[in-house]
């Protein structure tokens, strides 16, 4: 088994993670300001480690992710809800606020995608109304719930599905029982 590599936005993840892993191996993109050089590191050890992004589930977190998932070739995902991970002043989101006990149980909630299964077309995340209906959006977020992956437009979850290698028959109920 490949050791594994948690790579965070900033030092606070760092030190949150720390606190509770002391012996975990993380590395700080230093948030939006991702740097080549990390990508650059991340590219050499994405062969011989499992790379697990753990970015905040904020507009920057999900581009940071994005940046990185084209950049390397295989990545696992770990996705935190949005709720969680709120400051206590509500000002803020970030894996850093997000409460011990719950973090501990997410960070075992590893993803991984696989890019080259395609069951799923556009089409039947229309007839599932998950697309271009007025209630796509909101059947999308609980979709995206009930997963345990970042809330998404319809492009990229119809990728994300395909990723996971859900079938049209195992979608539908999932989305009749939500």
């Amino acid at each position: 088994m490949k050791s594994q590599i948690f790579v965070v936005e900033g030092k606070n993840d760092i030190a949150k993670l720390k606190r509770l892993y002391p012996n975990i191996n993380v590395v700080g993109v230093n948030g939006s300001e991702t740097n080549q050089d990390t990508i650059d590191y991340l590219k050499t050890i994405n062969n011989t480690h499992e790379i697990i992004l753990c970015m905040d589930p904020d507009y920057p977190g999900k581009q940071i992710r994005n940046k990185l998932e084209n950049e390397l070739s295989n990545v696992s995902h770990i996705f935190f809800n949005r709720k969680t991970a709120k400051s206590k002043n509500k000002k803020k989101i970030g894996l850093e606020h997000i409460d011990d006990e719950i973090l501990k149980t997410e960070i075992n909630n590893v993803i991984k995608f696989n890019k080259n299964i395609n069951h799923l077309k556009f089409n039947d995340l229309f007839e599932l109304q998950l697309v271009g209906h007025k209630n796509s959006k909101e059947k999308r977020l609980k979709l995206t719930n009930y997963l345990k992956i970042d809330n998404c437009n319809g492009k990229r979850l119809l990728n994300r599905l395909n990723s996971l290698g859900i079938r049209k028959d195992e979608l539908k109920k999932i989305v009749a029982n939500m």
